[in-house]
């Protein structure tokens, strides 16, 4: 038999409470101090084989926005250090088109620090669920072709929202404003892929999570069902939610839906993951950032965590840093002269990494399960509480 893993008591006692309020109908937690894992806890149920069981290490969750830093973000670093990319070129230069409406002049630092003047978000998926061929991935579930016919669909969509993404006009001159955007975010992947000259997936698999030993960490690419299917196979999945657009609950699929637009692979959205999966990308990022040995080179990892200078922004390239008066990271952590650097994600997820304790904090949860909608006071209180219990019992003599 295994051995428990080890759980801070207090972080163990303030995840199950929101599991008993109704905050996350399952949470899983992993928190690393100097590379080695200090608490790992597993909250509430799953559905497996028609009967509920207690949540486990390997469950699988959505982690929504956490593949901006988890997979997006790694690629974009890996590119600029093999010199197939340049922070400050203009994303034209890779994505032909993509100049359209006044955006020639915004770069790939721009698209990575949100501040290319980009709008926040845009309902793509509406064009894919009107198009003759994509619309076949929006069917309801009775009525919706098996995944082996749907990769036509989904190339369709992929195109129709890649599409969208080039031709949106800006909002603002780029750099001038710092306003978080999925369809920024959307571009770059595209931008990635091109400069790159395979899918996002394929990079983030060969340069990232295979070399750092992750087997579930993964996009589920519907342009290639059977090796989805595949890689899905013995895994259980946490349900995130409903998709209206879709009439259905989503488990084993991205619950956002522009991301299933476009097959499930996209710069914004659509990775799966475990919280100690999920920690380990956080330990390489430190490392990169200590010069230690890491997938992710030196150089490129310290350039993108470095802080945005865009007006306003609290943002580095890719990252989040902690800001505003009631910060996700709370006030414990954090704090040291380098700071910190993290990220959210949608359906209840976060990935903080302390720089000067070399602490790995990553929290997972299906918090939008079964609505759908996020409740965004209440899963900020439960990151707040989570980072303030983790600093507290590591804090203790």
């Amino acid at each position: 038999m295994r051995p428990a893993p080890p759980a801070l008591r207090g972080v163990a006692a303030v995840l199950e409470a929101a599991r008993a309020e109704g905050v996350a109908s399952a949470l899983s937690a992993c928190v690393l101090a100097g590379g080695r894992t200090v608490h790992a806890s597993f909250h509430g149920q799953v559905e497996e084989g028609g009967a509920a069981r207690d949540l486990r290490p390997d469950d699988l969750f959505d982690v929504a926005s956490l593949t901006k830093v988890l997979a997006t973000t790694g690629v974009a670093a890996l590119l600029v250090a093999r010199g197939q990319m340049e922070l400050d070129a203009p994303a034209a230069a890779y994505l032909p088109g993509f100049e359209r409406e006044g955006k020639g002049a915004v770069t790939v630092r721009q698209l990575l620090a949100h501040s290319s003047g980009l709008p926040a978000w845009r309902p793509y998926f509406e064009l894919a669920a009107r198009h003759q061929f994509a619309r076949a991935a929006f069917l309801p579930p009775g009525q919706r072709p098996p995944p082996e016919a749907l990769a036509a669909a989904f190339l369709q969509g992929r195109l129709a929202v890649a599409q969208a993404a080039c031709q949106e006009p800006l909002e603002a001159p780029p750099g001038t404003r710092a306003l978080y955007s999925d369809v920024g975010f959307i571009a770059l992947g595209v931008v990635l892929e091109a400069a790159g000259r395979a899918s996002l997936a394929d990079q983030a698999e060969e340069g990232l999570f295979r070399p750092l030993g992750l087997s579930r960490t993964f996009f589920l690419d519907g342009l290639f069902p059977a090796a989805s299917r595949a890689r899905a196979a013995g895994h259980t999945f946490v349900p995130t939610g409903e998709s209206k657009a879709r009439r259905e609950l989503c488990r084993g699929a991205v619950q956002d839906d522009n991301a299933w637009a476009m097959g499930g692979v996209a710069g914004h959205a659509g990775l799966f993951s475990t919280a100690a999966e999920v920690a380990a990308v956080g330990q390489a990022w430190l490392d990169a950032l200590e010069g230690r040995p890491s997938p992710l080179p030196a150089a490129a990892a310290r350039a993108l965590a470095r802080r945005d200078p865009t007006p306003g922004s609290d943002r580095a390239l890719g990252w989040d840093t902690p800001g505003g008066p009631a910060p996700a990271l709370g006030d414990r952590l954090g704090r040291g002269p380098r700071g910190a650097i993290g990220h959210l994600g949608y359906t209840g997820c976060s990935l903080w990494l302390d720089r000067d304790e070399g602490l790995v904090c990553a929290l997972l949860s299906n918090h939008t399960h079964p609505s759908g909608q996020a409740r965004r006071e209440e899963i900020r209180r439960l990151r707040r509480s989570f980072h303030e219990a983790v600093g507290a019992a590591l804090a203790a003599p």
